[in-house]
């Protein structure tokens, strides 16, 4: 272009030019001010009918969700907010905020993922869809119809895309970078990605790091159990906020605690619930009305340093929740329901704790107490058969051992039980052979082969009575030595393998030998090992170990003899680690077992044991009631053969050999 085809420009027309583009800018400010979420939600969010407080938003209902919105600004040096939550508080409409914010005011890539793909359909249909139309952003996507840039899981904008995914589509979560990234009930999807890629947590956040400092996460949900909990973890990382509200009476600052909660009993139901304050010269009784100015006049406290200065995190139960939805009465009937009904998934306690104090659940075990196992030593010695002892079993638990621990090498190790009228134990004997267990034929195996050959399994009680073991049960459960188990059981009489199961009862009217009162489910069942002869005996583990807690906690040493039905004795010279290993696990509330010591040995043993005496003496039992069916009894007769009349067959049989 030459100088005389030049548009030249008079100063006139470059004023009239600059003061287009100043309205210009000014139009632009006036649309989009340098609003925070909170400021944005106050101004554009429209609740809709059938939440418990529709029309336009009101910061002042939730003050406590300000802070965290706010966090998720550009100009927020916050990257990363996390709020473990309890329910009723707002925090999904919080979280929907930040979305509507930044699809409207600052359009970039964002991804949602919440737990399960249920989950986020549920979400994307009733509570987007509804937010998305609340704001007038229909008209900001960028196509019209679901083959454009709206449909169920994605949303095109000018600006901007918005991706829907669960934590489970592993394909979703490692595609395009992002700079807002939302996810949502965290604690309700599993940790780690069914195809292999490791943690969903950790995949996804990948996806905002070419955004470096300027990229935002959010993470929101209600925590589950303590150990598999996300939003635990995330909050523990983070400076653990706290919301310090003022009493409206003496002005202390204090967060509402729970165990401050009294009840208002009137005629025996429950009336009211208030909150004592913490201050001893106030102690006042504080109701849910006065939640209204306490929430206003209230701040967040850190009270933990954060792992990164970028790093927040908040922990909001459900006695904040505003006047109006959650009450302190209503959450303080759900903590007796909770207390009534322990173990309900929907009304015990783990479900209050989570979805009311908005904390994770931590299962609390009962196990024997340790000091009480070790009094419970008699005054005999292992390798003696008491006198009460009619019949002898034994269970056998393999270890392959540590290669890094020296102390645990492979080994056998073996309790002999013996057992009597009302359910009597006593501890005979328990041994421990070490060697390698890959061959039936050598190693320690060989070694408790050779001590039974020689009269170890023989015992002698007082009177001349000799036994042995009536029936062995040895752990085959490890699959690596399985096959050696096998092996080894078919060198003997009367030993089977075994390995621990829950029997189900296929149909529960029909019940079988060895079914447990009142439950669907076995003491233990046998099952053919292929074409040969050999049985394997699959044991309900967990009926066993309830029984023997139940006795062990309840039934103590009495100064006399004799002792009560169902106590368990012990040799006095048994060590302090055979206890240990007895009580290494501890029983939770839905009656599974969990190990808080790695050494159980001894338990496993005695559950192997105390199954071997059901089956044997059910042998018994079957015996007598075929014999007597022969020798014409009714059907109900013989049906009223039971254990006192094996066991007095057994003692006849005693009696006969010692003669």
């Amino acid at each position: 272009m030459d100088e005389q085809s030049r548009v030249a420009f008079t100063p006139e027309e470059w004023q009239i030019g600059i003061q287009n583009q100043l309205e210009i800018l000014r139009m632009l400010w006036q649309e989009h001010p340098n609003l925070t979420v909170s400021e944005y939600a106050e101004k554009k969010r429209i609740m809709p009918p059938g939440t418990p407080y529709p029309g336009q938003w009101r910061n002042s209902l939730t003050p406590y969700l300000v802070e965290p919105m706010n966090n998720m600004c550009p100009q927020s040096p916050i990257r990363h907010t996390v709020i473990m939550a309890g329910a009723q508080v707002g925090k999904t409409a919080a979280l929907e905020n930040v979305l509507l914010y930044w699809m409207d005011y600052e359009p970039t890539a964002i991804l949602f993922i919440s737990a399960t793909d249920d989950a986020v359909q549920a979400w994307a249909t009733k509570r987007l869809e509804p937010a998305l139309d609340s704001c007038g952003l229909r008209e900001k996507f960028a196509g019209k119809g679901r083959r454009t840039g709206d449909n169920a899981y994605a949303k095109e904008f000018y600006g901007g895309w918005l991706r829907l995914a669960s934590a489970q589509a592993a394909a979703s979560l490692r595609a395009d970078s992002v700079r807002l990234l939302i996810r949502d009930e965290i604690d309700g999807a599993p940790i780690e990605l069914k195809t292999g890629e490791g943690d969903w947590m950790k995949v996804s956040a990948a996806r905002t790091r070419a955004w470096g400092s300027r990229a935002k996460i959010l993470d929101v949900s209600t925590p589950k159990l303590i150990d598999a909990s996300l939003i635990s973890e995330a909050y523990e990382a983070g400076d653990r906020r706290k919301y310090f509200v003022p009493c409206p009476f003496c002005g202390r600052e204090q967060i509402l605690e729970w165990e401050r909660f009294r009840p208002v009993m009137r005629d025996g139901l429950l009336e009211d619930a208030v909150y004592e304050c913490e201050n001893r010269e106030c102690r006042a009784e504080l109701h849910n009305h006065h939640k209204t100015q306490m929430l206003a006049a209230g701040r967040w406290v850190p009270t933990a340093r954060s792992s990164s200065s970028d790093i927040r995190s908040y922990w909001l139960p459900s006695q904040y929740s505003p006047v109006g939805m959650y009450s302190w009465c209503d959450m303080y009937r759900s903590y007796i329901d909770a207390q009534d009904n322990p173990t309900d998934p929907k009304r015990g306690m783990q479900a209050f704790v989570n979805l009311s104090l908005g904390l994770p659940y931590k299962e609390t075990g009962t196990r024997p107490d340790l000091r009480k196992l070790i009094a419970l030593r008699g005054t005999y010695r292992r390798g003696e058969v008491q006198s009460g002892v009619i019949y002898l079993t034994a269970g056998i638990d393999v270890q392959r051992g540590s290669e890094k621990d020296p102390n645990s090498p492979p080994r056998l190790e073996m309790e002999v039980l013996g057992h009597g009228r009302g359910y009597k134990t006593w501890s005979t004997d328990y041994r421990v052979f070490r060697g390698p267990i890959d061959d039936p034929y050598a190693g320690a195996w060989e070694e408790l082969n050779q001590w039974a050959l020689e009269g170890g399994l023989i015992y002698r009680r007082a009177d001349g009575a000799q036994f042995s073991p009536a029936m062995i049960l040895v752990d085959s459960s490890d699959g690596n030595v399985t096959n050696i188990v096998y092996g080894f059981c078919g060198r003997w009489r009367s030993t089977f393998p075994c390995k621990g199961a829950k029997v189900i009862i296929a149909d529960p009217k029909k019940r079988e030998v060895g079914d447990v009162p009142g439950s669907i489910y076995k003491r233990w069942r046998i099952v053919q090992i292929g074409d040969a002869d050999q049985i394997l005996y699959e044991v309900n583990t967990q009926f066993y170990k309830q029984q023997l807690y139940r006795k062990l906690n309840t039934i103590p040493r009495q100064p006399t003899e004799p002792q009560a039905s169902g106590f368990c004795d012990f040799p006095l010279d048994y060590e302090d680690e055979y206890f240990a290993q007895l009580a290494s696990e501890e029983q939770l509330a839905d009656g599974s077992f969990r190990k808080v010591r790695e050494r159980n040995e001894s338990l496993d043993c005695r559950v192997y044991a105390m199954c071997a005496a059901d089956v044997f003496l059910m042998g018994i039992i079957e015996g007598l009631r075929k014999a007597a069916r022969e020798a014409g009894a009714t059907l109900k007769a013989c049906e009223e053969i039971k254990s006192p009349h094996a066991l007095s067959w057994l003692e006849q049989r005693i009696n006969i050999a010692k003669t």
